[in-house]
C-alpha cells in the first residue's frame, strides 16, 4: 500500500510515517517546507496549491491528513489564525479533491477532541455528541476540516475516517504530573492511524456507512471520553499515564 501523510514536519507525522514503513506499506510525506528526510519520498508545498496536492495524490493508496500546521505559519497571530483556517477549509478540499480525481479510496483526517471542551469533565463523552467549538482558531480549524472530509465521504465513493485526538504528548515527558483527561501518547496516535488505513467501506450505498469518527485518547480511569468505538479499528493504547502520576 502507497501512503500519502500530510504535515510530515510535524512530531505526529513523523511518528505516523514511523510507525508505518514496512515492506507492505511504502510512505509519501507532504509539508510547506524542505525535505526533512532523504530516505523517502517528499513532496514540499502548501495544501491550498492544487498543483503540490496533485503531484502528491498521484499513485497512492491511501491519504493520511494529519491536520498539523506546516512550520512557517505566520508568526502575526491574526494573519496566523487566517492561515490556519484556509489550510483547513480550501487546503484540505483542494487535497481531497485531487485524491478523489486520483482515485484514491481511503481519506483519513486528523481533528481534534478540543471541540469538547466546552463540556464539564464530568460528563462521558462519545462520538454521538455534539460538538461544541469555540471561536479559538486552532480547534475551530480542525472541526472545519472534520466537516469537510464527512462531506466528501457523502458525494463519492470513498472510505473517510476522521480520528479526533487528544493533546499529544510523550509519557516519559509528561510522567510524575497530573494525568489531563485529553492526553494521548504520540505513539498511540500513530497506531491509531495505522488501524484506520485498515478501514474498507467505499463500497457501501449508504454515505453514513463510509463515514467514521473514533476517539483517540489514553484509557485514563474515570475518563472524560470512552474510546471503545475505536476499538473497531484495533485502537488499544498502551500507555494510560498512572506510572508515576501525582
Amino acid at each position: 500500500m502507497d501512503v500519502l501523510i500530510t504535515g510530515a514536519a510535524s512530531a505526529l507525522g513523523s511518528e505516523i510515517a514511523a510507525a508505518l514503513e514496512s515492506d507492505e506499506i511504502q510512505v509519501r510525506l507532504l509539508d510547506d517546507c524542505a525535505a526533512r528526510r532523504e530516505d523517502v519520498e517528499w513532496v514540499e508545498g502548501s495544501l491550498v496549491d492544487p498543483d503540490t496536492a496533485w503531484k502528491a495524490v498521484r499513485n497512492i493508496d491511501a491519504l493520511i491528513h494529519t491536520g498539523e500546521p506546516p512550520p512557517n505559519l505566520p508568526a502575526d497571530p491574526l494573519k496566523r489564525e487566517v492561515a490556519l483556517l484556509d489550510l483547513a477549509t480550501r487546503g484540505t478540499h483542494v487535497l481531497f479533491q485531487a485524491a478523489v480525481d486520483a482515485g484514491v479510496k481511503r481519506l483519513i483526517y486528523g481533528s481534534t477532541l478540543e471541540i469538547f471542551s466546552a463540556y464539564p469533565d464530568t460528563v462521558y463523552i462519545t462520538e454521538l455528541y455534539k460538538p461544541l467549538p469555540t471561536p479559538e482558531a486552532g480547534s475551530m480549524a480542525r472541526y472545519l476540516g472534520e466537516i469537510t472530509c464527512r462531506e466528501f465521504a457523502r458525494d463519492f465513493p470513498i472510505t473517510a475516517t476522521a480520528l479526533r485526538l487528544g493533546k499529544l504528548v510523550l509519557a516519559e515527558e509528561v510522567a510524575g504530573q497530573e494525568p489531563d483527561l485529553m492526553w494521548v501518547d504520540l505513539r498511540d496516535a500513530a497506531e491509531a492511524f495505522r488501524g484506520a488505513l485498515e478501514r474498507d467501506a467505499g463500497a457501501a450505498a449508504n454515505w453514513v456507512s463510509r463515514w467514521a469518527v473514533y476517539h483517540i485518547c489514553a484509557p485514563i480511569p474515570n475518563p472524560k471520553f470512552l474510546i471503545g468505538q475505536a476499538g473497531a479499528i484495533g485502537y488499544q493504547p498502551q500507555r494510560d499515564f498512572q506510572e508515576g502520576a501525582r
